[in-house]
């Protein structure tokens, strides 16, 4: 039964009918009413204190319990409704059962608030943790391995290069020379000496073309060796499967050949 603001009707009925009177006329009960629908706490609070200070009667601390709880603010609300039964010895007891009513649906709605934010904190708590997977630290990428080596094998590939290219220039000095001497053996005006002179120049030609072509070649391939061991673990290894170096020797000369099989 909600007896807040109506138990005056009922006090006429139990011989406090001047004290209820006195009440009923006082505009500070209707005030007090309209606040606490309003939604004006304090306002509506310190109107029933000031009537429980000039009355005496608990039903006043009741009433403030009423108007915390209406206005949800459970905890206010308890702590009047277990003053007014601290106060209410000797009551009526239908307001002592109303106010123990209260207090139970009040801790009953606290309790079950309680649950419900635990199992919510739980749920923030251990979900994430468990969903989601934990950080894996990035690793500073280092030197890549190899480099050196390639960039070593390079050197000696173009260093090759060079000297074979330098060991043609001499072959085809070789020839020239070899050109020479053959049409100076047919003029009979041209001394001996100047043929020596030739030939000699010739053979010096041949050993400067092969040390060309022995140095080309063997820096070409210690430069595919070098290169070789420095390469990348997957890429190189798909690209070149074997790299070979080997003299050609032709009618006009001789030379290196580079092999590579893809």
């Amino acid at each position: 039964m909600q007896r807040s603001f109506g138990l005056l009707v009922c006090c006429l009925l139990t011989g406090r009918g001047a004290q209820a009177q006195e009440a009923a006329q006082d505009p500070r009960v209707v005030e007090a009413k309209a606040a606490c629908v309003a939604g004006d706490v304090q306002k509506g609070v310190r109107l029933l204190a000031d009537l429980y200070m000039a009355s005496g009667d608990p039903i006043w601390i009741f009433n403030q319990g009423r108007c915390y709880h209406q206005n949800a603010q459970p905890t206010l609300a308890l702590s009047r409704f277990r003053e007014f039964l601290r106060k209410s010895q000797g009551g009526l007891e239908e307001d002592i059962r109303d106010a123990q009513k209260y207090i139970a649906e009040i801790e009953s709605e606290q309790q079950r608030d309680k649950q419900i934010a635990g199992r919510a904190a739980a749920a923030t708590t251990t979900t994430p943790n468990a969903s989601m997977p934990s950080p894996v630290p990035q690793s500073q990428p280092g030197p890549e391995p190899g480099r050196g080596l390639r960039y070593a094998g390079i050197g000696f590939a173009v260093l090759g290069g060079a000297a074979l290219a330098t060991g043609v220039v001499f072959s085809l000095l070789v020839k020239e020379a070899s050109s020479d001497v053959e049409s100076q053996t047919k003029n009979d005006l041209v001394p001996s000496s100047a043929i020596s002179g030739k030939l000699s120049e010739g053979r010096r030609y041949e050993t400067l073309q092969w040390i060309s072509y022995g140095v080309g070649a063997a820096a070409v391939a210690a430069g595919s060796v070098l290169y070789w061991l420095g390469r990348p673990s997957t890429s190189f290894e798909t690209q070149v499967s074997s790299t070979r170096v080997f003299p050609v020797f032709t009618a006009n000369g001789a030379g290196a050949a580079l092999h590579m099989a893809f």
